[in-house]
């Protein structure tokens, strides 16, 4: 892959969220860059965890405000399925892991 100095700063600048944020913190940063999906990275090496969807946090904050991201890419993982119920109505979708993120 290129790594030209734009790649870079353009990788340097991504939107992402950390397994220790809140659901609520997670929705906050999707309203305030208006984006309906966003990465979980690691925070001290930048490698992908999964991904949420704005739909996703909107049902889990009913019921879960204050969980951690990291609680909700846990249930996900413990099930291993592509499709993970949480609750009764909400579902966590996952992709394959991208190239790591950069902060």
């Amino acid at each position: 892959m290129c790594r030209s100095p734009e790649f870079e700063m353009l990788v340097s600048r991504a939107v992402t969220l950390f397994p220790e944020d809140t659901v609520l913190s997670a929705l906050q940063v999707m309203h305030h860059h208006a984006v309906h999906a966003l990465p979980v990275v690691d925070g001290r090496d930048g490698a992908w965890l999964g991904e949420v969807s704005e739909d996703e946090l909107h049902r889990l904050s009913a019921f879960a405000p204050l969980a951690r991201l990291a609680e909700i890419l846990t249930a996900k993982a413990l099930a291993g399925t592509e499709e993970t119920t949480v609750a009764p109505t909400t579902t966590l979708l996952l992709h394959a892991p991208s190239p790591r993120w950069l902060h």
